[in-house]
């Protein structure tokens, strides 16, 4: 394939958490000299969650990152109907039904927050030289926050589980956390969650790590499902992440696949995820890369299924690792975007 050409239109808005797997997976692309990249950062640009790609100087292609739906939003609507190709983290063919421009929607994959060094997102944007300057040295030294999130740290090789797995479910609560969001819808998720902490912790004992960060309204609603506050830092949340065998992943905001699934992806983990509504590129699917759930019971007769079933773990664990390393490494999840665009354009210019 000949180099392609890659020009990026992002916000200078923060937010970058959500659009950062992309970034990334451009930026890796131009290390192993696949594309030429250049990445333009404008207060013009409308959406924090969207990046605008200009393939070849005449492709347009959009990455929608957004939890969920989002067309109905200020200018997005018309914002995808000037493009040749979106892509969408939160894909759902019969929602895109709905919308004239359907059919140009695409499945993306699964997103998490994830970066590498020197990404023009991580760097500050303010005009204050000193910082700018202590935020550069930092990064020549290798130890700016952003290195607990490199592709490297979330990778591992599927390992074969013991007869005693260790299990986890870290989550956080929703509710409270401001108006955009139906207190009703995150109280019943909250809820759920709970319910699955409760009965997770009495089936599996110590074999468990699982509760809420400690939020204020976790606090004052779900006292005994909370876990230490040393858990969920980043260094510690990840090392258990790798020590444990299952992982359990709940529904994001609006129905999106939840960041933890493709950490656990990541990782090479068996997973028990609730039922996902939205779909991704590849072969990913229930009973192969996970065991899926629609309430309490069913998460913990999963995830007794999967504990008592070393083989069962062992291949859920591979084929999460060649997912991964196919579908999901943010440079290949953008090669997997932009190999579907030359092959969409080459049908349409030859038709």
């Amino acid at each position: 394939m000949d180099k392609l050409k890659c020009r990026i239109n992002i916000s200078t808005i923060k937010g970058e958490g959500h659009i950062s797997q992309i970034i990334t997976g451009f930026l890796m692309l131009k290390e192993q000299e696949i594309i030429d990249l250049e990445i333009n950062r404008s207060h013009n640009h409308p959406f924090t969650g969207i990046v605008e790609v200009v393939v070849n100087d005449k492709i347009n292609v959009l990455y929608d990152m957004a939890d969920g739906y989002i067309f109905d939003v200020g200018e997005v609507q018309a914002f995808a109907r000037r493009t040749a190709f979106y892509f969408k983290r939160s894909y759902n063919k019969e929602y895109n039904n709905r919308y004239d421009f359907g059919s140009r929607i695409y499945p993306l994959g699964l997103n998490y927050h994830v970066t590498m060094k020197n990404n023009i997102l991580d760097k500050p944007v303010e005009a204050n030289i000193a910082h700018r300057l202590k935020w550069y040295i930092k990064e020549l030294l290798g130890i700016n926050d952003s290195r607990h999130f490199y592709v490297d740290k979330f990778e591992d090789t599927p390992k074969p589980g013991s007869s005693s797995p260790k299990i986890l479910f870290t989550t956080r609560t929703w509710s409270g956390e401001g108006e955009r969001l139906n207190p009703e819808e995150t109280k019943d998720m909250d809820d759920m969650r709970a319910e699955c902490i409760r009965k997770l912790r009495r089936e599996f004992g110590d074999r468990f790590v699982g509760g809420f960060s400690t939020r204020e309204y976790a606090k004052r609603n779900y006292a005994d499902c909370l876990l230490d506050a040393s858990v969920t830092s980043r260094i510690n949340f990840m090392s258990l992440v790798k020590s444990s065998d299952i992982c359990i992943s709940t529904m994001g905001l609006w129905e999106s696949n939840g960041w933890k699934l493709g950490e656990y992806v990541a990782a090479s983990k068996a997973i028990v995820s609730e039922r996902l509504r939205y779909a991704v590129p590849g072969d990913f699917k229930p009973q192969q890369n996970y065991l899926a759930f629609a309430n309490a019971d069913e998460c913990v007769e999963q995830t007794v299924k999967l504990a008592s079933d070393k083989d069962l773990m062992y291949a859920m664990k591979e084929n999460n690792y060649y997912y991964y390393k196919n579908f999901l490494r943010p440079d290949k999840l953008v090669l997997h975007s932009l190999l579907t665009v030359l092959e969409k354009e080459a049908i349409i210019q030859s038709s």
